[in-house]
């Protein structure tokens, strides 16, 4: 079976399939391909709109005016224009043995020589198997790009605490050091370490202490805006992306950060109370700065700190945090 696909922005009004709500899987007749080029062109979608638009192009080898719906729930995903329907199935669909919505086909009747005809008699068990091999087609790169999703997600957050980790961390310091050198502004780093970490560890043993740090990360989700980020470095080191934020504003939030881990301790299955307490590191971004020092400024303070207060935490009490200078 030959498909057609295109990415000429000339043709995107010329047919509702152009416009997939949520990807650009262009659907034109100008430019045949084969089924190999149709599947890697599935492969590179990014989105569920992109991928029923591309199963509309193939429905219409014999449907005429297809209109193509993806049901889940309360969302609706709908490709084309259904007009008044004459005809119209829906076929559950499944992925990895769990249904994942249902597939809505309506397709109205052609008028040929003045006689209407049925395209698709979805009782004729050959349109069927047609259906049904044409969705396999699809189904098979669905299911790579929810793979492929998942393992993306995977790549940028560390398991134990779901935050993000280094990798994601770097990207997102250098889209925003990016900014802040083009355009200026404000913005803060906030690197924090658990205070006696190794001593959690090695008293209680590491399943208490991989308890810790998810406690930690909590506090991070209770405390941090909607503009913030925060990522796990590793060990027991974590850091923030504080866009907007000036270093007093940084100081508040680590203040509240370190009084929600006091307030929440934690509880040993004999009743032992655990508190968590942390050291912290802040550095507002200089003009000029590269990203790198920005992240050096940030760290030695946190380190300053640290060794300043024989290991003991900062609680920002008395802080020797990096100031602007």
């Amino acid at each position: 079976m030959t498909c057609y696909l295109t990415t000429d922005d000339a043709f995107r009004d010329a047919d509702p399939c152009h416009q997939a709500p949520h990807g650009q899987c262009i659907a034109d007749r100008r430019e045949p391909i084969g089924e190999a080029a149709f599947l890697h062109g599935l492969l590179h979608c990014a989105s569920v709109g992109a991928v029923l638009d591309a199963i509309r192009v193939r429905l219409g080898e014999f449907l005429t005016a297809t209109s193509i719906c993806w049901q889940v729930g309360d969302e609706r995903y709908a490709v084309g224009t259904a007009g008044p329907s004459d005809h119209a199935t829906v076929l559950p669909l499944s992925l990895d043995g769990q249904s994942f919505g249902e597939l809505v086909v309506h397709a109205r009747l052609p008028v040929d020589e003045g006689e209407a005809a049925v395209l698709v008699d979805f009782s004729d068990d050959s349109r069927s198997d047609t259906m049904s091999e044409m969705l396999a087609t699809v189904v098979h790169p669905l299911r790579t790009l929810r793979r492929l999703e998942h393992a993306l997600v995977a790549a940028e957050h560390d398991a134990l605490t779901g935050l993000r980790n280094r990798r994601a961390f770097d990207v997102a310091l250098h889209e925003l050091h990016a900014r802040l050198a083009r355009y200026d502004g404000q913005a803060s780093l906030l690197i924090l370490d658990m205070a006696r970490f190794k001593t959690i560890n090695d008293t209680y043993g590491h399943d208490v202490g991989d308890r810790a740090l998810a406690r930690v990360a909590e506090g991070l989700g209770r405390c941090l805006r909607e503009t913030d980020s925060a990522y796990r470095l590793g060990g027991d080191e974590f850091v923030m992306i504080l866009p907007e934020t000036p270093y007093h504003g940084a100081r508040r939030l680590a203040a509240r950060l370190i009084d929600w881990l006091r307030a929440h301790p934690m509880h040993e299955a004999f009743g032992e109370r655990i508190g968590l307490q942390a050291n912290v590191g802040l550095a507002q971004w200089r003009r000029g700065e590269t990203r790198d020092a920005w992240f050096r400024r940030a760290d030695q303070a946190l380190y300053g700190n640290v060794v300043g207060r024989s290991g003991r935490p900062n609680g920002l009490g008395r802080p020797r945090l990096d100031r602007l200078g």
